[in-house]
């Protein structure tokens, strides 16, 4: 299936002044913040259902948890695409601080994600789940999952470049809540953005150095 930009429309098209009337990179600026904000909400919505994962119904809370976790790397993508159309001219200061925040929070529901997939393990490999016995398939979401946000990362850093040390510091809890994810989801292919670019048929640009 292939990802067309114009299916995640931006919310700033909406509510901010047309392009024509703002620099490249003030537009990049609230596309970038846009993203965030976006991502947030998506996690967070695989956050609470995975939490809220039980015994009853089993079949259709595993499939939600597992569909969640795929909307939320099919928008992280989307928004890297997009984030190769933009002026990466470093932000303001004030922009670069907004940045790390709303990272530091997107961060925050993508660990907590993990740690409740970790919580959930027995719920969600049970028996009568799509995803028992194992889990395997929510091994190989979450191993895409943590390459696009590192992928991600990557592209905010050349956005705001003074600020690199806290981009790495919440991509080390990101990898380090992932790792104990990983601990209980198999994924013994290895699979992961590369294997989503492919089923998807996605290609997932790099920043310039």
């Amino acid at each position: 299936m292939s990802l067309q930009l114009q299916q995640l429309p931006s919310p700033s098209a909406i509510s901010s002044p047309p392009l024509s009337n703002m620099s490249a990179q003030q537009h990049a600026a609230i596309v970038v913040i846009d993203s965030i904000r976006v991502l947030f909400v998506t996690t967070s919505g695989a956050r609470g259902l995975t939490r809220d994962a039980t015994l009853a119904n089993v079949r259709g809370q595993a499939l939600a948890v597992q569909y969640s976790i795929h909307g939320s790397i099919v928008t992280l993508a989307a928004w890297i695409n997009a984030f190769s159309q933009l002026d990466t001219t470093p932000f303001a200061e004030n922009v670069a601080t907004k940045v790390v925040a709303d990272f530091t929070n997107f961060i925050t529901a993508y660990t907590d994600l993990m740690i409740a997939l970790v919580e959930k393990h027995g719920v969600l490999t049970s028996q009568g789940s799509p995803l028992a016995p194992d889990g395997l398939i929510i091994g190989q979401h979450i191993a895409a999952f943590q390459s696009v946000v590192a992928l991600y990362q990557m592209w905010l850093a050349s956005f705001i470049p003074t600020h690199v040390a806290e981009l790495n510091a919440q991509g080390k809890l990101a990898l380090d809540a992932y790792q104990l994810a990983a601990a209980r989801y198999p994924n013994p292919s290895g699979e992961g953005v590369r294997a989503f670019e492919a089923a998807a048929n996605l290609h997932l640009p790099q920043p310039s150095k």
